[in-house]
């Protein structure tokens, strides 16, 4: 809650100095520098997903389930109790920065999510899925960390208020050719 505080404040503080600085554009660069100062996107890759897609990202079932709506349809990853918090929430981040087509090219594009993407890949613990194109190495990553069952992609389309919820088939979603989508 500190966090928020401090993000207002020091969004408040900006607008009153440069009013002519668009909104959004002020929201993201105060938010940015507060989250980088505090460590949040560093640390977490979502937080980079809720500095740049305000309220699309929702963690439940004790971290085991976050999904990722812009609109009616959200991309969900539910993982066992087994599944260390942390890395469903690596795995969430290159799945939304490769594959989702709630995510655009242009944030794709982006500095920060790319050296954060690239930071991920780069983690001890998936040394093995290292490649020269970091889409091959994302794709072992997700792969491997589903494996058995362990962490889930579903489709959840919101209807009329109804949660309506579809299993994907990670591999088929990984395998598709245009693995980026226009957005």
């Amino acid at each position: 809650m500190s966090r928020m505080i401090t993000y207002v404040l020091l969004a408040l503080t900006t607008l009153r100095s440069s009013p002519s600085m668009p909104v959004t554009t002020l929201y993201r660069s105060q938010m940015q520098t507060a989250a980088v100062q505090s460590g949040a996107a560093s640390d977490d890759p979502l937080g980079q997903i809720r500095i740049d897609f305000p309220k699309s990202i929702e963690v439940k079932n004790q971290g085991h389930l976050v999904e990722f709506c812009q609109e009616d349809i959200c991309d969900g990853f539910v993982s066992s109790r087994d599944v260390s918090v942390t890395t469903l929430r690596d795995f969430t981040y290159l799945y939304i920065y490769f594959f989702s087509m709630n995510a655009t090219q242009e944030w794709r594009q982006r500095d920060e999510p790319k050296r954060l993407m690239e930071r991920v890949l780069a983690r001890p613990e998936y040394r093995s899925c290292r490649r020269d194109d970091d889409l091959e190495s994302a794709r072992c990553v997700l792969l491997n960390l589903s494996r058995d069952g362990n962490i889930n992609l579903i489709l959840i389309r919101y209807d009329e208020g109804h949660r309506n919820v579809a299993r994907q088939n990670i591999i088929e979603q990984l395998s598709k050719k245009d693995s980026q989508p226009k957005k």
